[in-house]
């Protein structure tokens, strides 16, 4: 009697299942996500090449190649981040003097080929420039469905 009592007070009670992937959670902004590049309002890249994400990373998953531009300033070649290496701690956020780095609310990852998991500048950029709020709590939400 008593198991049927706790049967029956479950069934009326609203839902908490989410019928993914139909349906999808609003995540709040300090989600932790995929790092992403942000552009400024003309759409350059913030970064200017300083290492200093790639140095608090904790397992080294940030590549950065950069080479010294006819004024003697750094010039971004390739920013690459290994998604499956990362553990999505915000380190390499918080470490960027530029804010040109945030925590991105995208989390749909999963991928049947491993070198699809390597982020480059280009696909991090287009990422960030989705970007419809502003940099709260070291990330963005983003606007749209991730592009492969």
């Amino acid at each position: 009697a008593i198991g049927m009592g706790v049967t029956f007070k479950n069934m009326v009670r609203p839902t908490v299942t989410v019928q993914y992937p139909e349906e999808r959670l609003d995540l709040p902004v300090g989600f932790r996500g995929l790092p992403v590049l942000l552009s400024d309002v003309d759409g350059n890249l913030k970064c200017v090449a300083c290492e200093l994400c790639a140095k608090a990373c904790p397992v080294n998953c940030i590549e950065i190649q950069s080479h010294r531009g006819p004024s003697r300033a750094k010039v971004l070649d390739a920013f690459n981040i290994d998604a499956t290496w990362c553990m999505y701690c915000g380190l390499c956020v918080e470490a960027c003097p530029f804010d040109a780095l945030a925590m991105s609310d995208v989390y749909e990852l999963a991928d049947v080929d491993l070198a699809n998991l390597v982020y480059d500048k280009e696909r991090l950029a287009e990422i960030g420039r989705r970007q419809v709020t502003a940099t709260i709590n070291f990330g963005i939400k983003t606007g749209g469905e991730p592009t492969r």
